[in-house]
């Protein structure tokens, strides 16, 4: 660990490294959640006529994957300062990797199944947590921008393999298929697995981004770094506060799958119901944008003007949508939601409780992401279909954002007294 590096002040930079560790993780990001989760639904209709199952039957292979997901965090924090990041990484990736494989080679529902407990077990250790965690040891400054870029990276490598997913399955069957988007996948993420990726800067003689003489160890899990132990943290009402946040935010998660019937019953067509989609995937190209303005002005202020766009954009589509441009303009603000669970959470959660035991109380919150958030799609499927009406869906968008400002602010009041608690190091 870093605390063994004497003499800081003469590491040599580590700019480039660290910039070519954030390419890195974008291309993890398009090898591992993407392609797994993200384009999955180029397979599933192929999947279902083949084996007549219903859509809904094999798609709880997600749910067991958020769900086993979310459980990985119980230990994922504790494996990162500890193990060789590139057996830890080979190791997950790979798995995952082959779960996703073996689906070509399924005959019955159930295995698909199997199969996403598999992925949420060693998705857990990189899909969601692998990015904050390097690049907060590898950027004392400008970690917003770095975070940014990453997913910006990994978005646009979605959105490029999508299409060619799905002429892969056209070409030569889903079965087939999977073998060879898995082999795309091994060849975008294996070689920064096995030659870029570094946990701690000093292991390769080299100090973090911005990193100046007089500043602490920001290398999480370092014996001198500072912070709240984690085992204090899970108690305090900053974690509680932030723990529920990521959760609730997570649930408009569910909402761009179903704006296919928001679009219906604003009396627009299947097409512009596409079109509602794009628009909101285009906020992938904002990722480094917001990352500047975190750098500027911290995460706290961003998160709740990020926050605020939330509520304005479900205040607009609830009595806005009968003009096709607003839709499209509301939809991509909406999107915005995406910066809070993906960029802010494990910013906020560094600037809270520091880096001591950063990847432990990081994992510990995406559980609250993954255990609420899976269940995101169900939720705004059950207001929809209860009241008949995609009114009742976006009212609860309401509801969302504005307790999540309300717990956002308690957070923030709360934070001084815990950082002049006895047990802060």
């Amino acid at each position: 660990m870093s605390e063994q590096i004497k003499d800081r002040e003469n590491l040599k930079p580590g700019d480039k490294w660290a910039w070519l560790t954030v390419v890195g993780l974008g291309f993890l990001m398009g090898a591992g959640l993407q392609q797994i989760l993200a384009n999955s639904g180029n397979f599933i209709p192929f999947i279902c006529q083949e084996l007549q199952c219903d859509p809904g039957q094999l798609t709880l292979w997600i749910t067991c994957y958020a769900v086993f997901m979310a459980l990985s965090q119980l230990y994922v924090g504790r494996l990162w300062p500890k193990v060789n990041t590139k057996l830890l990484l080979l190791v997950s990736f790979l798995v995952s990797i082959v779960a996703l494989a073996l689906m070509g080679t399924y005959t019955e529902v159930w295995q698909f199944w199997v199969s996403g407990a598999f992925i949420g077990l060693s998705g857990g250790v990189y899909f969601m947590v692998a990015a904050p965690i390097l690049v907060t040891n590898w950027f004392a400054k400008k970690t917003g921008l770095a975070l940014g870029v990453a997913g910006i990276i990994g978005g646009v490598l979605a959105a490029i393999l999508s299409p060619i997913d799905a002429a892969i399955v056209a070409a030569v069957g889903w079965r087939t298929a999977y073998f060879i988007v898995a082999a795309i996948s091994c060849v975008m993420a294996l070689p920064f697995i096995l030659f870029v990726f570094v946990y701690d800067p000093a292991k390769k003689g080299m100090r973090p981004v911005g990193w100046e003489p007089g500043m602490e160890d920001i290398t999480a899990g370092a014996d001198d770094a500072s912070g709240v132990p984690a085992n204090k943290a899970l108690v305090t009402v900053p974690f509680i506060c932030l723990f529920l946040v990521g959760g609730i935010f997570a649930l408009y998660g569910g909402f761009q799958n179903l704006w296919g019937y928001a679009a219906v019953d604003w009396g627009f067509d299947a097409l512009f119901a596409s079109t509602m989609i794009s628009a909101t995937s285009l906020f992938m190209l904002l990722g480094p944008v917001i990352g500047i303005i975190i750098d500027k002005i911290g995460p706290w202020k961003t998160t709740y003007g990020v926050m605020a766009v939330q509520l304005l954009a479900s205040f607009g589509l609830l009595f806005f949508h009968s003009s096709e441009a607003a839709v499209l303009v509301l939809v991509f603000l909406f999107a915005f939601q995406g910066a809070v669970v993906g960029t802010l959470m494990p910013l906020l959660v560094r600037e809270t409780f520091g880096a001591k035991d950063y990847t432990k109380i990081l994992s510990y919150i995406q559980i609250g992401i993954g255990l609420i958030g899976g269940f995101s799609a169900p939720v705004v499927s059950f207001f929809y279909t209860s009241y008949g009406t995609f009114d009742a869906p976006m009212w609860f968008a309401v509801g969302i954002a504005v307790v999540s400002i309300v717990l956002t602010v308690v957070a923030m009041l709360a934070k001084p007294a815990m950082k002049k608690a006895k047990w802060q190091e």
